[in-house]
């Protein structure tokens, strides 16, 4: 029977095959073949993986510059509030202080007051338009901190 087989081989493929080293050889290339797929995917998965790492870290960088620019507005909205504070406390107290010495009003204190209220309403449209900033930077989901309040100067 091996004889025939031999035979047969001979006539096919013009010599004697072994078949047991024909299928190792099969088996390995196969692995061979999974073993270069792996090593591309990985390769691939590497080149991903970077690719986000880098995405992370610039959409970090803008989030840091956002709320540095977030931040100063605030300290700028809260300098502004406290500045209309103490004009007011100001105003007040220069009204009170005239309204005492005299009975009608000087036409320099009058100009006086209409500098001071053309400041304040100046001062007032900032702040309104520092909030109406502030409330769309909430609605769009930004980190907002609470205003750090300065101690107040004394004149």
């Amino acid at each position: 029977m091996e004889e025939t087989v031999s035979q047969l081989m001979i006539s096919k493929f013009g010599r004697v095959i072994n078949l047991e080293a024909l299928q190792t050889l099969s088996v390995n290339t196969t692995l061979e073949e999974l073993k270069i797929k792996k090593l591309r995917k990985e390769l691939s998965n590497v080149k991903e993986m970077k690719m986000w790492e880098e995405k992370i870290a610039q959409v970090r960088w803008e989030l840091m510059m956002k709320t540095k620019e977030h931040t100063k507005k605030l300290h700028q909205m809260n300098d502004l509030c406290i500045e209309k504070q103490r004009l007011d406390s100001r105003l007040n107290t220069l009204q009170n202080q005239q309204g005492n010495a005299f009975q009608g009003p000087r036409k320099a204190d009058i100009e006086a007051r209409e500098r001071v209220t053309e400041l304040i309403q100046v001062q007032a449209e900032r702040i309104q338009a520092l909030k109406e900033e502030i409330a769309l930077l909430r609605k769009k989901g930004g980190l907002l901190l609470p205003p750090i309040h300065h101690p107040q100067e004394n004149e």
